[in-house]
């Protein structure tokens, strides 16, 4: 693709990891140990059961100190908060540092404005404006499947895929039916559901594990 004009549609971790795995391109460099400190911090605070305003006030003050002002590059911050938003909906507020190096130096251009129409190899966008691609990447993300297979009708899982019900109320459902990581909670999120599903079927199997000892220690006693 070396000095070809490839539009990539899409703004989750698809459409950041894209450029950075194009080849001739330079393999994307790790996260910067700035970086990998802001999402510990965050990430340690959130274990805390500290409030998401909270951590996204903190979030922001670091990203902006080592980040910059990334909306002179295109990449316009949301209103709501970066803990908010995992935590409120199926976004993830991720950016690939690799890629962001990228478009800082110019090599790739964000174009915030929809896709209107595609004729030939011109994209016309929203806003009016008009450019040439020789390649389109649609990285727009997938949806869960689940509801295509798993015949249930006990609510844990909701139209989308998702569990329908909010936290912490979510994970467990009827027939010994649960569902981790499908919270929109993110990798933390995935182990507090595992957690929660283990010690749930732990008190399933100990009171069977309780009278069997009972009853090992009964036949023990009639044998003497």
């Amino acid at each position: 693709m070396r000095g070809k004009a490839v539009l990539v549609v899409g703004a989750a971790t698809p459409a950041w990891r894209s450029p950075t795995t194009w080849p001739p391109a330079a393999p994307s460099p790790p996260s910067p140990p700035a970086a990998r400190e802001i999402w510990n911090v965050a990430m340690a605070l959130y274990g805390y059961h500290v409030p998401a305003w909270v951590i996204d006030k903190l979030v922001l003050l670091m990203c902006a100190v080592v980040f910059g002002d990334t909306a002179q590059y295109g990449l316009r911050r949301p209103a709501v908060g970066p803990f908010t938003m995992k935590l409120t909906t199926p976004a993830y507020p991720i950016m690939d540092v690799g890629t962001y190096a990228k478009i800082r130096s110019g090599e790739v251009r964000v174009l915030p404005a929809a896709v209107k129409s595609v004729r030939g190899n011109v994209v016309e966008f929203a806003d009016g404006r008009r450019h040439p691609f020789d390649a389109i990447v649609l990285a727009t993300g997938y949806r869960s499947t689940v509801r295509r297979w798993l015949q249930s009708e006990d609510g844990l899982i909701g139209d989308d895929g998702m569990a329908a019900r909010g936290f912490p109320e979510h994970w467990k459902g009827e027939n010994g039916l649960y569902c981790a990581g499908m919270a929109r909670r993110g990798i933390y999120g995935s182990y507090e559901d595992a957690e929660l599903i283990a010690g749930d079927i732990s008190k399933l199997l100990r009171p069977k594990e309780d009278k069997g000892d009972g009853a090992a220690r009964t036949n023990g006693s009639y044998s003497y």
